[in-house]
């Protein structure tokens, strides 16, 4: 779907804050999930603030072809360990 750009942060990147998890609908409205149920969030300068956490989320992330090379290296990292665990 254009609307969507997948993006992976890294392990060894510091994330920039722990990841709540919430949806950004529009400039107006975000769905914010917890333990205990989802909220929706229709205040102005609330939902600023998710676009801006999920800005840094952005700026952390890698995309498109440094993705694809990242998680390559992430299944060769799981193969090691898996033949260090059968040793």
């Amino acid at each position: 779907m254009s609307t969507i750009r997948l993006g992976v942060i890294p392990w060894r990147r510091p994330a920039p804050v722990m990841p709540p998890c919430f949806a950004l609908c529009d400039r107006e409205t975000a769905v914010v999930e917890s333990f205990r149920g989802e909220r929706v969030v229709d205040d102005v300068s609330e939902v600023a603030a998710f676009e801006d956490m999920f800005r840094r989320f952005e700026e952390a992330a890698v995309f498109g072809s440094e993705v694809r090379e990242l998680l390559l290296q992430v299944m060769a990292d799981f193969r090691d360990l898996d033949t260090l665990a059968t040793r």
